[in-house]
């Protein structure tokens, strides 16, 4: 039944055209910060028949990004207004009408999703942005795990220091992510790409895609939600390099961060990685849940319960994690500090000179030719077979300063004077990070 309301299109706001094909067939239009979608449906010989039903902003983001479709919208609502509009733009009859009663040539077809790609200058643009940053958010959240690491130091109560953090949780578990997926790409793609030069390039070009991301973030013991990303992975071009990529975070978790290695999870570690390849992946981590001042807990969602790691039972770790040897008496020769000094005279020629023994030997500084060897014993495997750093070494009395220069880059490390070792291992470290980020 037609009624001849008076009802004026002119007191809405025009936001947006959203679909315009001679004419507009979908608009969007606005009144008393509501929303409204217009819909043309037919068209007769002196007037236009449309649409018209209010929609809320959640809607239009999700229609607007092919989330879901304007048929799917329609039949949401339970009452609609049909319009019949001359071409004077005059409404000449309005009809409310139940959505279970609406006509089927009035509905679009049930695949009708929205191909759109805003104009920087559309309403839509920013909204669209955001809705879609907030729903990368939200898909990574959906599938994070978390960690929480805490202090049993109550002096500052719940609080963790930024040095503890960096020192203890941070750099332990970055060391052993990165050595995973070096040693799990190569495990995988050794025989597919049998190319050094062209794995290592591979790897390269996907390492950063690798990383997991930080998804939610806790103060006071500090929490953190992690997530691998498997939706910016479109520039990588191999299908069996995108799939070990969207993959080899969530394996990480499951293997090293487990919170439960069983016997048989222990037999596959060690059937699957040589005594070197477990010491550079699970130490680190080891590093963390054996020093006493700490706890590392992990959970496999929002919504589980935190426990300890695996590692935390003695039994399984003693065997997954192997003692590693000193340095031989050769190397530790080699990393003796030498005390020298350096003079350059009105020519500008150079001599050095062993001040041992003098009054001048709280100058300490030696030089450490860094190599593939080097490399290797990390699980750096993918650098050329001849590289060759120099490092300088220098004691300042209760520290040593390492310093490096490759390709035109100058790097730095800090260490206690008694750890050379640990200072050379955190060179690598940065060296070949920046190699990789090449």
């Amino acid at each position: 039944m037609k009624t001849n309301s008076y009802f004026d299109l002119s007191a809405f706001e025009k936001v947006e055209d959203i679909i315009y094909l001679d004419e507009p067939i979908l608009s969007h239009l606005k009144l008393n910060e509501k929303d409204y979608f217009l819909y043309l449906v037919d068209s007769i010989e002196d007037y236009d028949v449309f649409l018209f039903f209010e929609i809320d902003t959640d809607t239009i983001l999700k229609y607007l990004t092919k989330s879901i479709s304007l048929r799917e919208i329609i039949k949401g609502n339970n009452i609609l207004l049909i319009l019949e509009q001359d071409y004077e733009g005059t409404v000449i009859n309005t009809q409310s009408i139940l959505c279970e009663s609406l006509s089927e040539d009035y509905l679009p077809e049930t695949n009708s999703f929205l191909e759109y790609e805003p104009l920087e200058n559309s309403f839509y643009y920013e909204m669209i942005n955001d809705y879609n940053r907030k729903l990368y958010l939200h898909d990574l959240r959906k599938n994070a795990f978390y960690l929480k690491f805490s202090t049993n130091d109550r002096k500052y109560g719940d609080t963790i220091g930024l040095r503890e953090l960096t020192n203890t949780l941070l750099t332990n578990l970055s060391t052993s992510f990165k050595h995973f997926v070096t040693i799990d790409f190569e495990k995988k793609f050794n025989s597919i790409i049998p190319e050094d030069n062209k794995r290592n390039k591979v790897l390269k070009s996907v390492f950063a895609d690798t990383d997991l991301r930080m998804v939610d973030l806790n103060f006071g013991s500090f929490e953190i939600g992690l997530s691998t990303d498997k939706l910016m992975k479109s520039n990588i071009e191999f299908k069996e390099v995108k799939e070990w990529a969207d993959n080899v975070g969530d394996n990480y978790k499951k293997i090293v961060l487990d919170n439960d290695i069983t016997n048989t999870e222990l037999a596959t570690i060690l059937n699957n990685y040589t005594d070197e390849e477990r010491n550079q992946i699970f130490e680190p981590v080891l590093r963390i849940v054996e020093n006493n001042n700490y706890n590392l807990k992990v959970k496999g969602s929002v919504g589980e319960k935190y426990s300890n790691l695996g590692l935390n039972n003695k039994e399984v770790s003693s065997k997954i994690v192997t003692k590693i040897k000193k340095v031989d008496n050769i190397q530790q020769k080699h990393l003796e500090l030498i005390t020298v000094t350096t003079i350059i005279d009105k020519n500008s020629n150079k001599k050095t000179i062993n001040l041992d023994n003098t009054l001048f030997s709280s100058i300490e500084s030696t030089e450490y030719l860094l190599g593939y060897s080097d490399f290797k014993k990390y699980g750096y495997n993918n650098v050329p077979n001849g590289i060759k750093i120099t490092i300088l070494i220098e004691n300042n009395d209760t520290y040593i300063v390492l310093r490096a220069n490759y390709n035109e880059n100058a790097f730095e490390v800090r260490v206690d004077n008694d750890k050379i070792e640990e200072g050379i291992k955190k060179m690598v470290d940065k060296i070949y990070e920046y190699t990789i980020n090449l």
